[in-house]
């Protein structure tokens, strides 16, 4: 029996031993620590091995494409760096040999579409995922890509919808567009589009698609930021956003509802936090509410700027939630008590 409590006592003792701090958050130039709120200009010794945004849950969020079209075209997978090389080629090198191998990700030589964000890579647990917009009816192509560059699923997704005119070119309706992923699923939806009602999610595990027939302009992850657990979905109609998620459907009000977005963060079963923005104003509302209700629980205390938010990331460190905004030019963070919505520090 001492024995056993003795191997016990070892285990347990590793297990300490390995666990990683993620207490340090990189924004720009500078390194925030999370445990006193302080901020210093010159890396820390365990830099690297105290990422937040590369060792907490939440990393996905920062390899999310930003909705301004400042979208990643290189990314590293299993310390194996990946980059687009051209509209028709991703190259990897092999650390080994020191040699970047070629691979031809557009043989059919389609022409891209000309809109930001028309091709670009994440990285999930088991690859890279690359996407391309090509013109016309050849829609967008998400491809997941092995260590190796082996393709291990390729799925057609339509963009536009074409409808035929007499005597004149087919009249063309963008309507699909990028959104947002996790490491396990990517969303696309007609946010900017008027007259059609889409949203498509896209598995990256084997590519498949499910259809959802509304706009969301705001997705609700779950605790672990690998599913999508909900969605906010717009109605133009009624001005109002839906909350829906299961054993939850609850609606906020929004007069400007065709330029909102959403970006959410479960806390736990019974808080939701939401921090909304419009795409043409500038200004950003932060509640949290009870998820199955709706009933608002705090207010966060943001401090405004001038400038129209180009997306938003939220994160929680122990007790603290973190907003970081993105911006033309440099990119802020503050940081809310998670019970109370108080500001407990601002990079402003």
């Amino acid at each position: 029996m001492k024995k056993i409590f003795i191997t016990l006592q070892l285990v347990l003792t590793v297990g300490i031993i390995t666990v990683k701090a993620q207490n340090l958050y990189t924004l720009g130039g500078t390194w925030i620590d999370l445990d006193n709120m302080t901020k210093q200009d010159t890396p820390p010794a365990n830099a690297d091995s105290a990422d937040f945004k590369k060792l907490s849950k939440y990393a996905n969020r920062f390899n999310v494409v930003s909705l301004t079209g400042e979208v990643p075209k290189s990314t590293f997978y299993k310390n194996r760096p990946f980059r687009i090389i051209d509209d028709g080629h991703i190259g990897y090198k092999v650390s080994a040999i020191g040699k970047e191998v070629s691979v031809e990700t557009n043989k059919e030589d389609e022409k891209l579409d000309d809109v930001p964000g028309n091709d670009f890579i994440v990285t999930i647990p088991d690859g890279i995922v690359h996407v391309q917009r090509f013109e016309g009816k050849s829609g967008y192509r998400i491809s997941r890509l092995d260590e190796w560059g082996k393709t291990k699923f390729r799925q057609n997704l339509p963009h536009t919808l074409f409808t035929p005119v007499k005597d004149k070119d087919d009249f063309k309706t963008p309507y699909l567009f990028y959104f947002t992923h996790t490491d396990r699923f990517m969303a696309f939806t007609s946010l900017n589009a008027r007259s059609i009602r889409k949203t498509i999610i896209i598995d990256l595990k084997d590519g498949k698609a499910l259809p959802i027939e509304s706009t969301i302009c705001g997705v609700i992850r779950a605790e672990n930021e690998l599913a999508f657990k909900g969605y906010l979905i717009r109605d133009e109609v009624a001005k109002t956003v839906k909350v829906s998620m299961a054993g939850s459907n609850w609606s906020l009000k929004d007069n400007n509802i065709t330029k909102l977005v959403v970006e959410s963060l479960i806390v736990n079963d019974s808080v939701l936090v939401l921090a909304r923005y419009h795409q043409s104003g500038a200004g950003i509302s932060l509640i949290a509410f009870n998820s199955k209700t709706g009933k608002p629980v705090w207010s966060g205390e943001v401090k405004q700027v001038a400038t129209v938010p180009g997306g938003i990331f939220l994160s929680m460190y122990k007790n603290r939630l973190m907003m970081e905004v993105v911006q033309s030019g440099n990119n802020y963070m503050e940081a809310f008590d998670i019970t109370t919505g108080k500001r407990v520090y601002t990079s402003i």
